[in-house]
């Protein structure tokens, strides 16, 4: 009796993923619950494992190629059916790799990179065991290997012309321009679908505003100083502190933590607040999400942050991770810049993006002096809500960035 596995569908609008590894081979025993293989989808790597015991029998699809949901992935088959592995010939259900055929012991490392990557090198024809990696761990991306098509491309030495009895070298003859096309990786499709949908469907309108950070510099200090002798406390970044305030913000207006339902026409105002953290990637954008945010305390928010943001950087976030946000904060702080205009993730109804804390020239009782301060960009849908509400917004969270204490006497 066999066994097909089919892609099953892993995530809120996935249709499709890429196979990133497979882990077994065609022949191989595997236990129930064993991981079999990874695959891409559009917003993260997720293993899958075996649905049963028994032994592989077909690999239906290549690492690297695209499988609609659905598609049957491999067959775990009785003994009787399975071919042996000395007998097995490389097909499209059965592929072996030309490092299959080396002995044990002179198989070649697998090269770390991105299944976008591992396109990209196909198309350029590059072997990605010649590429050195430049990405963190030795990772090949896709600058080294447009780098090393290039300079494979280019000429060693001049052409050489022959005239009459001398040899003489000729100029370099000028090169056309090199073209490269790039297909978008699964992630950058769905950004792109959902941007285009954002952008063409939601009447945006952005506020932007300067904040008084002063308490939220100061009281971040102290709280640092406490814990130096604490190596267990995780570390206090400023996200994870305006991610309480931003909670407590919503909770004064409600009207930004909502849904706009396109179909119906309704708005769907969410009494639990879930914040989205717009994070930049070597894969693109994705977006983690931070439940129930106003009845966690600032350290459990700091430990959470600081979790999903590196599995988000390894590309290793689950799609239960990246659901069900009601607001999205991009944090631009570190990337530098002084406004922007946030497009708004859907069905989402605003968007806050929050740049650099730093110090500024200020006048204070009609004095020149220097102050923390941090411009905002709201973006909103003006369906739902109109420019005073954004104003209205800004001015709730700036209370809490120049004052912390208000939190303490609100949650109290």
């Amino acid at each position: 009796m066999s066994v097909a596995f089919r892609l099953p569908d892993i995530g809120e609008g996935v249709a499709e993923a890429e196979i990133v590894r497979w882990l077994v081979s065609a022949g191989e025993e595997v236990e129930e619950n064993q991981p079999v293989l990874e695959v891409q989808t559009d917003k993260a790597v997720v293993e899958l494992p075996a649905p049963a015991s028994g032994r592989i029998s077909e690999l239906k699809w290549k690492e690297g190629e695209i499988v609609p949901v659905g598609e049957v992935l491999y067959v775990i088959g009785s003994d009787e059916n399975v071919p042996s592995l000395a007998s097995s010939e490389p097909t499209r259900e059965n592929p072996v790799s030309a490092d299959d055929k080396l002995p044990t012991g002179k198989r070649k490392q697998r090269v770390l990179a991105a299944p976008s990557t591992r396109r990209l090198a196909r198309e350029l024809g590059v072997d990605l065991a010649q590429v050195e990696g430049t990405g963190a761990n030795g990772r090949v991306t896709d600058e080294d290997v447009r780098r090393f098509a290039s300079l494979r491309q280019t000429p060693s030495v001049d052409a050489v012309q022959t005239v009459g009895a001398a040899t003489v070298s000729a100029p370099r003859a000028e090169r056309p321009a090199e073209i490269v096309e790039t297909p978008l990786s699964p992630i950058r499709r769905v950004i792109a679908d959902r941007l285009l949908f954002s952008v063409t469907r939601k009447p945006h309108a952005t506020h932007f505003d300067e904040l008084n950070v002063a308490g939220l510099v100061a009281w971040r200090k102290q709280r640092l100083k406490e814990q130096e002798n604490d190596p267990h406390a995780p570390r206090l970044t400023y996200m994870a502190i305006l991610i309480k305030m931003v909670a407590i913000t919503l909770k004064h207006h409600p009207s930004f933590n909502a849904h706009f339902d396109e179909e119906s026409q309704k708005i769907r105002t969410y009494s639990s607040v879930s914040i989205g953290m717009a994070t930049d990637t070597p894969k693109g954008l994705l977006v983690p999400v931070i439940h129930h945010a106003e009845q966690k305390s600032i350290d459990q928010l700091a430990h959470e942050v600081n979790e999903l943001t590196e599995l988000a950087r390894l590309g290793k976030l689950s799609p239960e991770q990246m659901k069900g946000s009601t607001f999205t904060i991009s944090n631009a702080g570190a990337l530098g810049g002084k406004w922007a205009t946030p497009i708004i993730n859907p069905p989402e109804v605003a968007i806050l993006a929050i740049h650099p804390i730093e110090q500024r020239p200020v006048v204070v009782s009609g004095e020149l002096a220097v102050g923390w301060r941090m411009n905002v960009s709201l973006s909103f849908d003006h369906r739902v809500l109109d420019g005073a509400d954004a104003i209205r917004f800004t001015q709730t969270l700036g209370k809490y960035t120049a004052d912390p204490g208000r939190l303490v006497r609100e949650l109290i």
